[in-house]
């Protein structure tokens, strides 16, 4: 008997400065987000980053927060949905896990083996299609850290990313079609990372490659809908510095509408449950840029969430059918 563990970044517990100010600061602590030394990357978070920060934050987690029932984070919301679905459509137990916060790794375990005390393999399948170290990595060790220390009779499987899997090229065109009507520009948005952890990992070959893999999923993604990828346009969110990974949204969606870019939609393959950077970045900074600017239509296209094609993609992609 086989049991899923749909895993994600992480969220703060409560709309609060205080939950906030904790969430920041223990994932900044992580040594593979920040590229610097595990005492000093704490320091830095605990220190400095999340007291400064958390109130700009908070102020952003509170403008795309639940406020209906359950008034929780939208990312726990989507995940929830996911997993309910998942396990009724599929019947096979499906947990949730956030490497920074609740629900915690061990707990979605420990709820795994009560739901199925015959339980012989866990797949665990984060909800990031392409690899990096500050998601990808530290996931598979916090996981390996938790699962290992002590004796499991049942086996692990981590999903490997899925960037170009047919299924998840599938789920998201199929997803995306109905909002691609009548515009100007496709964008492609992604998380930025920092250009020194993307150069290490692209000499480690294309399985590690984040810029190669996000490039194969909106290529396969246009071949799919028949797009020509001139009439596409990739730009990067939530950088933490100047040297990450370039163009910024935000410095650079103003300037569409000048280019004759005036109906456009955007789209992040990355973030298959909306979150943050989605919901607060996307649907909400860039469209003022954007319509500030001279922008006639922006075109947000949700996030996979708990969608019927996202729920078959995952099934094909952990069992292989």
């Amino acid at each position: 008997m086989r049991g899923i563990l749909l895993i994600n970044v992480g969220t703060p517990a409560t709309c609060s400065k205080e939950a906030v100010k904790k969430f920041v600061g223990d994932m900044l602590s992580d040594p593979l987000v920040t590229g610097k030394p595990e005492l000093v990357s704490n320091f830095l978070a605990k220190r400095i980053i999340a007291p400064v920060s958390s109130g700009k934050s908070f102020n952003k987690y509170s403008q795309i927060w639940r406020k209906e029932e359950p008034a929780i984070s939208p990312m726990i919301y989507f995940m929830r949905k996911l997993a309910q679905l998942l396990e009724e459509r599929k019947n096979i137990p499906v947990e949730i896990a956030m490497r920074y916060g609740e629900p915690g790794i061990e707990q979605a375990f420990k709820n795994l083996e009560k739901k199925c005390p015959l339980l012989h393999e866990v797949v665990v399948f984060p909800l990031y299609p392409h690899y990096a170290q500050s998601t990808t990595q530290t996931t598979i060790d916090e996981i390996g850290r938790i699962f290992y220390k002590h004796p499991h009779s049942y086996r692990l499987k981590i999903v490997e990313p899925y960037f170009d899997h047919p299924a998840f090229i599938n789920a998201l065109a199929k997803h995306a079609e109905p909002y691609l009507k009548g515009i100007d520009k496709l964008v492609f948005c992604y998380h930025s990372l920092p250009v020194d952890q993307v150069e290490v990992a692209w000499k480690k070959g294309k399985e590690f490659d984040y810029v190669y893999q996000l490039k194969e999923t909106n290529r396969l993604f246009c071949k799919k809908l028949n797009i020509e990828l001139q009439y596409t346009y990739l730009l990067y969110a939530s950088q933490r510095g100047n040297n990450w990974l370039k163009p910024f949204l935000d410095a650079d969606i103003s300037d569409f509408p000048q280019l004759g870019w005036k109906k456009v939609a955007v789209i992040a393959p990355g973030f298959p449950a909306d979150n943050l950077e989605t919901l607060f970045d996307i649907d909400l900074q860039a469209r003022e840029l954007f319509m500030k600017a001279g922008g006639e239509e922006f075109v947000f296209v949700p996030s996979l969430n708990y969608s019927d094609e996202w729920i078959e993609a995952i099934w094909k992609i952990t069992v292989g059918v």
